[in-house]
């Protein structure tokens, strides 16, 4: 005999089961945002989100798996965003200014993906998939800012130092070490990346 899921209150099952993940990837935020990585714990998680143990494993396999994707989270939308306004006609200078703008704003919009960028250092699972984002983002800007040969050892080189480069001073300048405003950061990394895109 096969079980029917029926909704509940007029909402779908599997509609059900989304919102309680984003409710916990935003407890997540949250408990990351207040007490840091290190304490953060799937009863935390939960107790923030006002969600039973039963509901956080229906989605997550752990602690460092909604950390993950909660990493991801924030960085799904500069991809597409990217490449949505990446156009034919658009200068690589333009490109350059549009990926340092998008990045900023991104990481900018909501203060605890900000905090959870910068944790990602303290903790293994999120800064290997932070190192996996930055090998990910290499090829698309390649091709989409330097117009370059994924075979060229030396434009792979430098793309990957225009990538890790940002992480690092994004990280910086978070944590309030680069005493830059946001205009003058943004500028900052367009001058980097147009340096580096015209190091033939």
């Amino acid at each position: 005999m096969t079980n029917v899921v029926r909704p509940y209150k007029g909402v779908a099952a599997e509609t059900r089961r989304r919102q309680r993940r984003q409710q916990l990837l935003d407890a997540c935020l949250d408990v990351v945002a207040e007490s840091g990585v290190a304490t953060i714990t799937v009863e935390t998680i939960c107790n923030r989100a006002n969600l039973s143990k039963r509901y956080f494993y229906e989605s997550f396999r752990d602690r460092d798996t909604i950390l993950v994707a909660a990493l991801d989270e924030i960085f799904r939308p500069l991809g597409d965003k990217l490449a949505k306004q990446f156009e034919p006609h658009k200068s690589a200078d333009d490109r350059v200014a549009l990926t340092a703008s998008t990045l900023v704003e991104i990481l900018t919009a909501d203060p605890r993906a900000a905090y959870l960028y910068i944790s990602a250092a303290g903790n293994p699972a999120l800064e290997s998939r932070r190192r996996q984002i930055v090998d990910d983002f290499t090829p698309l800007l390649m091709r989409e800012i330097l117009n370059a040969d994924p075979n060229n050892h030396k434009a792979i080189a430098t793309t990957i130092v225009m990538v890790a480069g940002t992480t690092e001073l994004l990280d910086r300048w978070l944590r309030g070490s680069l005493p830059f405003t946001r205009k003058e950061f943004i500028d900052t990394l367009q001058t980097i990346g147009l340096k580096l895109a015209h190091s033939d």
